[in-house]
């Protein structure tokens, strides 16, 4: 009989080890999520909200026609309260080069589970196999009828530079693009590259939604590019009212 020893053979690591984590890490950011949004819910109830153009949305909505909202990335949390009962998907990106932060990370969570929490449709690129397939899934949602909103200069920038996403999701999908600018008189802004802007309690807020904007099946590279330059001076033409009825309102 041979003497040789027999090395224990290597427990199989169990499968469902990393989902029971990921799970884990997900249901600590919904949770932390409920009490973002209810304190953010006690902080908009505060705002001395002034909407202005609001006759477009209500036409868009008469007509039952799917529309697009475009905001600046930092200026998107008035909006995204205001139109919260509104059945809107959004779509978010995802850095697939490790480039997102341990801290980054939990903060995408935790944001994706608030924007849930208000009702909105969130489509997470992080589920998809790839960047093309997340957004395929954000075109098929619109074309089925549902509205959405989008960051012009999201995910990453430059700040109030209009990319040319919002205005080829139009040309696919045949949805209006309504740009909406949104302005504070007093703000906490985050160190971000958006410089994105929290509202402070009891704060003035303004909000102006511009007139739709279509974009033709049929148009070229060219076309496209010009209408996305003609949305970022909007968006920008927009936001400056918006400023500024936000700090006049004080006056009347």
């Amino acid at each position: 009989m041979s003497n040789a020893t027999v090395a224990p053979r290597a427990q199989p690591q169990r499968a469902d080890q990393p989902q029971f984590g990921e799970r884990l890490i997900e249901g600590a950011a919904w949770i932390l999520s409920l009490f973002v949004v209810g304190l953010f819910r006690i902080v908009d109830s505060s705002i001395d909200l002034h909407i202005f153009g609001y006759e477009h949305m209500a036409a868009l909505l008469r007509a039952s026609r799917p529309f697009l909202i475009v905001v600046w990335h930092g200026r998107g949390l008035l909006p995204v309260f205001f139109f919260q009962g509104l059945p809107l998907v959004i779509y978010t990106s995802h850095a697939r080069d490790g480039s997102f932060r341990r801290g980054s990370r939990a903060m995408r969570r935790i944001t994706l589970a608030a924007l849930q929490h208000l009702g909105y449709h969130v489509l997470d690129a992080a589920r998809f196999p790839s960047e093309s397939r997340g957004v395929i899934r954000f075109l098929q949602s619109l074309e089925h009828g549902r509205g959405g909103v989008i960051a012009a200069d999201g995910p990453s920038g430059p700040m109030f530079r209009a990319k040319p996403g919002a205005a080829f999701v139009a040309k696919k999908t045949g949805v209006a693009l309504v740009p909406v600018g949104a302005g504070l008189q007093h703000a906490m802004v985050m160190e971000s590259w958006d410089q994105f802007e929290l509202p402070v309690p009891f704060t003035r807020g303004a909000l102006v939604i511009g007139e739709p904007v279509d974009v033709p099946d049929d148009i070229d590279d060219a076309r496209l590019d010009a209408l996305s330059k003609q949305l970022e001076t909007a968006l920008n033409d927009l936001t400056a009212r918006a400023e500024v009825e936000a700090f006049s309102v004080a006056k009347r």
